[in-house]
């Protein structure tokens, strides 16, 4: 026999360490074949661990612009001491400026006599809950996959491009990451149905539920929102297609979502923005209609040239039927494109706005993903490597953010404290230079809440650039 030379030893050797590596990660990726009680302790330990950094980052946030706003009965001198000010507030709002009443009293409830512990706290619960909420519309069932969740984690992390404004910022993510966990929960029965039967007394309830649920869920995110009413029309047309029965509560739950979504765009405060905006044009509306593909290239074109990778391995290699998530998938991208074009006839389309869009993205391309059949080689290979690169990515990234949020709530601390010997000097003007965040991960000064701030602290608040 010959022997083997140096260069086929080497050859053995690294494929025998890989080999051992992927032993070592063999748990992350489906726990039902493995120790479950290792994964699943683990699985919960990684949700704690994202907790714990979403909290530190929400505790170095500070206050920003809108937050100072809503911390007052809306368009009044009158700071928020009790519920009932919260929606006489919410009142004022919903003549004066827009209907997304339940978001904004979620935004102002967090506002009522502000505890920054207590409000980071629930701020930090919901991100939790949001990336549960991700996690179980991608594989409706019941399973453990760590890979999957870290997945999950770090696509919000690095792909929502305003991170601060849609999660850390209070009035943001009331409005864009509470909005859209009332909306995933909302939408996990019609991705839970599985053509199941339910006693009347059940189904009399539980369409009860989804009615007054649908209703808080439609009146919650314009473009959001309207995405969600249209997949649940293409849910029950998923079903039809499947000869399912389709239950009464998928239409209560509609008629709910349509009524509430009607309520929050038909409020006054609405028209009266819109008489300054300018009229729609054709022009206008190829504009946008461009523009806003166009950014959907930019902030979603990588990851969805990840999704056809995926979808090309999936059928190259499940032994089950290739095609049976793909109409499911198809119901994400509709939600995706309904929240995106239907922001052609809104003044602006800021980019917090795309919150929801990249959720329902994030989601399709994790069905794809997670069901990859980790039995083949290549595949386990590449699940491995991701979840590797994006954990020491994610590390790297968050090293930035911290330092970021840390150099800004440093700043409120100080002028803080002059705020305090300023007034007790008697003296009734400060004056800060402004700063502005270095990264996704920060927030910068905002002059339109200028007159807020001064009434908060109750001294006239002005910076200079």
């Amino acid at each position: 026999m010959k022997p083997l030379s140096k260069s086929d030893k080497t050859s053995i050797l690294s494929k025998n360490k890989l080999i051992s590596l992927e032993a070592k990660f063999e748990f992350i990726d489906e726990g039902e074949r493995g120790n479950k009680a290792l994964s699943r302790l683990v699985f919960a330990g990684l949700l704690f661990f994202v907790f714990l950094t979403l909290l530190t980052l929400n505790t170095l946030t500070p206050l920003i612009g809108d937050d100072y706003v809503y911390s007052f009965i809306y368009q009044t001198d009158q700071k928020l001491l009790s519920f009932n000010d919260v929606i006489n507030s919410q009142f004022n709002h919903y003549y004066k400026w827009g209907g997304r009443t339940v978001v904004h009293i979620i935004d102002q409830c967090l506002l009522l006599n502000y505890s920054p512990i207590i409000a980071d706290t629930l701020n930090s619960i919901a991100f939790i809950a949001y990336i549960i909420a991700i996690y179980f519309h991608i594989t409706a069932r019941k399973t453990i996959n760590i890979n999957l969740l870290v997945v999950i984690f770090t696509l919000v992390w690095f792909i929502q491009p305003v991170f601060a404004e849609t999660v850390l910022w209070l009035t943001g993510s009331s409005n864009y990451l509470w909005g859209t966990l009332l909306i995933l929960l909302f939408l996990l029965p019609y991705r839970f149905y599985k053509n199941t039967k339910q006693s009347i007394t059940k189904t009399v309830l539980f369409s009860a539920i989804m009615l007054l649920s649908g209703v808080i869920s439609g009146w919650t995110n314009e473009n959001t929102a309207a995405a969600m009413i249209i997949m649940i029309i293409a849910y029950i047309y998923y079903y039809k297609t499947k000869k399912w029965d389709i239950p009464i509560w998928a239409y209560a739950g509609l008629i709910g979502s349509i009524i509430g979504y009607t309520l929050m765009i038909i409020a006054p405060g609405n028209f009266v923005r819109a008489s300054e905006a300018p009229s729609l044009s054709a022009f206008l509306i190829i504009y946008r209609l461009l523009t806003y593909t166009q950014r959907f290239i930019v902030y979603l074109g990588l990851l969805n040239f990840a999704l056809i990778i995926a979808l090309i391995l999936y059928k190259r290699f499940s032994p089950r039927n290739p095609n049976k998530d793909i109409k499911c998938i198809i119901i994400y991208f509709v939600g995706i494109f309904v929240s995106i074009y239907i922001m052609i006839a809104s003044p602006s389309f800021p980019a917090r706005a795309w919150f929801g869009t990249i959720t329902f993205n994030i989601i399709a391309f994790g069905i794809v993903y997670q069901q990859l059949n980790r039995d083949e080689i290549l595949i386990r290979r590449i699940k491995t490597c991701l979840f590797i690169f994006l954990l020491i990515s994610f590390s790297a990234s968050y090293y930035d953010a911290y330092k970021d949020t840390s150099w800004i709530n440093q700043i409120w601390k100080e002028r803080e404290a002059i705020i305090a010997e300023k007034k007790q000097a008697g003296e009734t003007t400060v004056t800060f230079k402004e700063y502005q965040a270095k990264t996704k991960f920060g927030l910068g000064d905002t002059y339109y809440a200028l007159p807020n701030i001064s009434k908060y602290y109750g001294i006239n608040f002005e910076l200079e650039k």
